[in-house]
């Protein structure tokens, strides 16, 4: 029925500075793909079952799913396998690599990724089945660059629903004529890459990939996409669901969490510098991210971070330094000490 292709062991490409190992998959060839769903896993075998079978028994021939084991030590991959072989006659691509964390398997899935159109679905989630109502029959419509849905916040159980995550800003189908038509979405700076599906040539085009290496990665990766859509469609309905971990990088304190949403200031600094009429629709996540520092300072035990980082944060938030009311200019323009005087404050 199909013309299947096998995917050996023993095939080694090298995807930037990552190996990659192709391991059991089967391909349909000749078809046009209009989603590419890629789901990265680490040492994920308590759940990655319950994210496949929210994907596998709904694709046909025009949606291919992409694996991204990334270096799992339990048996993560043995459950993929196991799972995928009785879903042969479909487009499922598995691939191994050594460990280098969400974002360059992201990576990995978006270099071989067929489809018009990207998903990205993290291994300990998984989909209502009204995404597959709904999502495929929205990417017939290749003018739409971005779709955005709402999402559930799940803890242990699919009933005891934590949060609901609105996402979906907009009303329906919205052109970007003017790049002020984006605020809404950075006033609400919920910027989750799964509670979207992507237009495949805004990554491509605009050479946008996901930091590697780095924690909140969404922040500099999901904004810049938006910027560079002309046509967005809003689905206010909840299509996926997102288990809490108590114990995630995001509920953690780390040191680099503050290195890394210094970066993000950055990223977002530079882009507002290149274009300056981005600057107003920036300014919410901008914001976010510098609230977030001083609110994680604040309630973590402090571990010294060197006065040249504080004065990288600075030096990006200084573009933005007319949206802040007064107040935070003052703490902006004073940065460092100000810092020092809530880690001071802390330590009392």
């Amino acid at each position: 029925m199909y013309n299947l292709l096998l995917i050996s062991m023993a095939h080694l490409t090298h995807i930037g500075t990552v190996c990659v190992y192709h391991t059991k998959g089967y391909i349909v060839d000749n078809q046009p793909i209009k989603i590419s769903i890629i789901i990265p896993c680490f040492n994920s075998s308590e759940y990655i079952e319950a994210c496949l079978l929210s994907v596998f028994p709904h694709i046909d021939e025009y949606i291919e799913v992409i694996v991204i084991n990334d270096g799992s030590t339990d048996d993560s991959l043995d459950k993929i396998n196991k799972l995928a072989s009785h879903y042969h006659h479909k487009n499922i691509n598995i691939i191994t690599q050594n460990n280098a964390g969400l974002s360059a398997a992201r990576n990995t899935g978006l270099t071989i990724a067929r489809g018009n159109y990207i998903a990205f679905l993290d291994s300990d989630d998984f989909y209502h089945p009204d995404f597959w109502q709904f999502i495929p029959r929205l990417t017939d419509d290749h003018s739409i660059d971005i779709i955005e849905f709402n999402a559930e916040q799940f803890e242990s159980s699919i009933e005891n629903i934590i949060e609901h995550i609105d996402c979906a800003v907009f009303d329906g189908s919205i052109t970007i004529d003017h790049i002020e038509k984006l605020y809404p979405a950075f006033r609400r700076s919920k910027w989750y890459p799964w509670a979207r599906v992507y237009k495949t040539e805004l990554f491509r085009e605009n050479n946008i990939q996901f930091p590697q290496g780095r924690l909140y990665e969404d922040m500099t990766t999901v904004p810049l996409l938006y910027l560079q859509s002309k046509h967005i469609y809003s689905l206010n309905k909840s299509l996926v669901w997102y288990r809490f971990h108590s114990k995630s990088i995001t509920q953690t304190f780390r040191p680099k969490d503050i290195l890394d949403l210094i970066y993000v200031a950055q990223v977002l600094s530079r882009v507002s510098m290149e274009t300056p009429s981005a600057k107003s629709v920036i300014f919410p996540t901008i914001q976010r991210v510098y609230n977030f520092i001083k609110y994680t300072i604040a309630r973590n035990k402090y571990t010294k971070i060197k006065n040249n980082e504080w004065q990288k944060l600075k030096i990006a938030l200084l573009p933005f330094i007319p949206y802040f009311k007064l107040s935070k200019q003052m703490q902006i323009k004073l940065l460092p000490i100000y810092i020092n005087m809530i880690v001071r404050f802390r330590r009392k």
